[in-house]
């Protein structure tokens, strides 16, 4: 019996003031139901907290000072999707950085059962100058950066 009690788009506003701008990392596997991982929209998709708290500490390393601005939900029930723009500072430059990040959540009891996040790695590691200032259309002409 799956119970909706909290808006699911509260409980991910929650998740990234906690985790994401306020660098909290411990609260990461609070935010996650135990039993995650079962009845996927995607399969091999599971949430591994592991990999969400190493993706966070590689993030906060980069940049600090993140804010999250919910542009637009959708919610339906125990799904919730979102449209986020991140603003924080370059650590190693101290530009500002802004990028994108769509996800699709589903919650029961609180907790998140599924966690599909669309994150802009391009242009967040241009913007961190990680990559060659003509980067989009050497991809675009089918370069390999490595």
């Amino acid at each position: 019996q799956v119970h909706v009690m909290e808006s699911t788009s509260n409980i991910l506003r929650r998740f990234y003031t906690e985790v994401w701008e306020q660098k909290n990392l411990d609260k990461i596997a609070d935010y996650f139901h135990p039993d995650a991982g079962q009845d996927l929209l995607i399969e091999d998709r599971a949430v591994d907290i592991s990999e969400v708290r190493e993706w966070m500490e590689i993030l906060h390393g980069l940049v600090h000072g993140i804010t999250v601005n919910f542009l637009q939900t959708i919610e339906d029930s125990a799904w919730c999707s979102a449209f986020l723009e991140i603003s924080c500072t370059s650590s190693q430059t101290g530009k500002p950085v802004t990028v994108y990040q769509q996800i699709m959540v589903r919650q029961a009891d609180g907790l998140f059962l599924e966690s599909y996040p669309q994150f802009d790695l391009l242009r967040f590691f241009a913007q961190l100058e990680q990559l060659p200032a003509d980067a989009y259309p050497l991809l675009m002409g089918g370069t390999r950066l490595g």
